[in-house]
């Protein structure tokens, strides 16, 4: 696996941690008002955003250093 490849894994798995973590503790940040939403339109649009947000944070992250795992 190239360094680009497993620096994007890596990057995947801090992205879906934070969005984890703001999820259980702040979920109106990334989700707001899609609970108790009959709006079908409005439950897409929201899971659009959050797939967004999560691809630019795995972007970015990838972006930055990251710790060689196998240097473990």
């Amino acid at each position: 696996m190239s360094k680009q490849n497993s620096d994007t894994l890596l990057a995947a798995e801090l992205a879906d941690h934070f969005i984890e973590v703001i999820l259980s503790t702040k979920p109106e940040l990334l989700v707001s008002g899609i609970g108790g939403v009959a709006d079908l339109h409005h439950i897409q649009h929201g899971a659009k955003a959050l797939a967004h947000f999560r691809l630019t944070l795995i972007q970015e992250l990838s972006q930055q250093p990251m710790p060689d795992m196998n240097s473990h």
